[in-house]
């Protein structure tokens, strides 16, 4: 681990833009001499890979098919059913018992693509195919072409949660879809680092600390008028036994698809 004694000031971080990594990050935003980098976790996994970072919140199934990192243990992006920012829709007119003929994903976000392959081939016995996207056009590419599904993350899922002809969709919530077939939480996005420079648990659970503290500034600073409840009950930020029973289920799928 990193000696105490080390100024971990120096550590170059990758943080989430999303909202739902703000409680994780509160903490070293509020130190001025961190060097921070906002991106989504699909980016902060190339930059981390390439060694632009030192640590970053990067998508959990990165870290499952990733043994040269190292990542923490106690704390992450996490829910117990639907959380609302990981949405899977198709147009009104299709029946869900037809698999789309192809899925538009956000790829900002591994993890959320790999659970929707996971759920699809596991319902349908295929792995879908999936084409990533900008994620403002995706919404109207399964309007226009009538059998093609999508896949919103973070903030552009919970814009789409708004929509005011929400009900011209079906929609599936994947925390929701996951806790049905496995009765167990998911964990969407640890902290990780390359495993030849890790660094301790605690540096990681001290950020958490303090934006358990501001949950309430937080919303207050989100355009999302459910933003407290979407941190404080959707989500949740603490690996326990269900957590680490949720993340070896998913990497036993991952394995059987031939996703790893």
């Amino acid at each position: 681990m990193v000696p105490a004694q080390q100024n971990l000031v120096q550590v170059r971080l990758g943080l989430v833009q999303h909202l739902n990594a703000h409680p994780l990050t509160f903490g070293f935003r509020q130190q001025k001499e961190l060097q921070l980098f906002d991106d989504t976790p699909a980016r902060l996994f190339e930059m981390l890979s390439s060694g632009e970072l030192d640590a970053a919140l990067i998508s959990s199934v990165e870290c499952l098919r990733n043994p040269n990192f190292g990542y923490c243990k106690t704390v992450g992006v996490c829910c117990n059913g639907a959380l609302r920012s990981i949405l899977y829709f198709k147009s009104k007119e299709q029946d869900w018992t037809i698999p789309a003929q192809k899925i538009y994903t956000d790829n900002g976000s591994r993890s959320s693509v790999a659970l929707l392959q996971v759920l699809f081939a596991n319902k349908f016995g295929r792995l879908p195919s999936v084409l990533p996207e900008n994620p403002e056009k995706i919404a109207d590419r399964v309007v226009s072409e009538g059998t093609a599904g999508g896949l919103l993350i973070g903030d552009a899922a919970l814009r789409f949660s708004m929509r005011e002809d929400l009900d011209q969709f079906r929609v599936k919530d994947l925390g929701e879809w996951w806790l049905q077939q496995e009765s167990l939480p998911f964990v969407f996005a640890l902290w990780a680092y390359p495993k030849s420079a890790p660094l301790e648990d605690s540096y990681f659970e001290d950020s958490l600390a303090t934006g358990l503290k501001n949950l309430d500034g937080i919303a207050a600073r989100s355009d999302f008028p459910f933003a407290l409840e979407y941190i404080s009950q959707l989500l949740h930020y603490r690996l326990g036994p269900g957590e680490w029973a949720a993340l070896e289920r998913f990497q036993d799928h991952l394995r059987a698809w031939d996703l790893l």
